[in-house]
């Protein structure tokens, strides 16, 4: 009997230290352990029942207790991602935002500089000039005939970033004065024989576009 007394104490002390090894954190689970003992001090049985329920319970509160601090951390990462794409996205569309205006600006920069290339050039024509020496009424310079369109000599003519004190209307009257085909003629006799017939054909469908852009006025 002696002995068997000796067994369950010592079943009992190895169940505690485990217990207390566990839960190294708290000075709780001893005193609850030493509370056990003193309480059930005949009923060894008893007590260790109660010592390892308490373990076993104490162990689920860890894991639970574990579980939703990992539930959390994966919420507080999934919610940094998003972040993070959110904050890419923006800064994608402020990347996109700032090289649309600086095409805009570009744009209008090559509109004003053509407008005042156009204006010098109707003002100081030489002889002997090439199809591309014509100040033609569009941004781009153009090669041949059919680089000059009704679409680019209206945006041209009409863009509000140059003579802002004449109307639409004053502006293709002015152009259709420089573009009559009687007035063009003698800008036709300075020009070089290889390149009379393509600058004869543009400077038609300049006259013609602009005597359309007047009647839609």
């Amino acid at each position: 009997m002696h002995y068997r007394h000796r067994v369950a104490d010592t079943y009992a002390w190895v169940i505690e230290q485990e217990f207390v090894k566990v839960d190294k954190s708290s000075r709780n689970t001893e005193q609850w352990i030493f509370e056990q003992r003193v309480r059930f001090p005949d009923g060894q049985a008893r007590w260790q029942d109660r010592v390892r329920r308490r373990m076993w319970e104490d162990m689920i509160q860890r894991f639970e207790l574990e579980a939703e601090r990992q539930e959390e951390e994966r919420k507080r990462q999934k919610a940094l991602n998003e972040l993070g794409r959110r904050e890419a996205r923006e800064e994608f569309q402020r990347i996109q935002a700032g090289l649309r205006e600086q095409k805009r600006l570009k744009a209008e920069r090559a509109i004003i500089d053509a407008w005042k290339r156009y204006e010098q050039t109707w003002s100081s024509l030489a002889s002997s000039l090439a199809f591309s020496d014509i100040p033609w009424p569009v941004v781009v310079r153009p090669t041949r005939p059919e680089d000059i369109t009704l679409r680019n000599v209206s945006a041209f003519l009409l863009s509000p970033l140059h003579s802002p004190t004449q109307t639409a209307k004053e502006r293709i009257k002015s152009a259709q004065l420089r573009w009559h085909p009687d007035r063009f003629q003698r800008i036709l006799a300075k020009v070089r024989p290889s390149d009379k017939a393509a600058v004869e054909e543009a400077a038609g469908l300049v006259s013609r576009y602009l005597n359309d852009l007047m009647r839609q006025q």
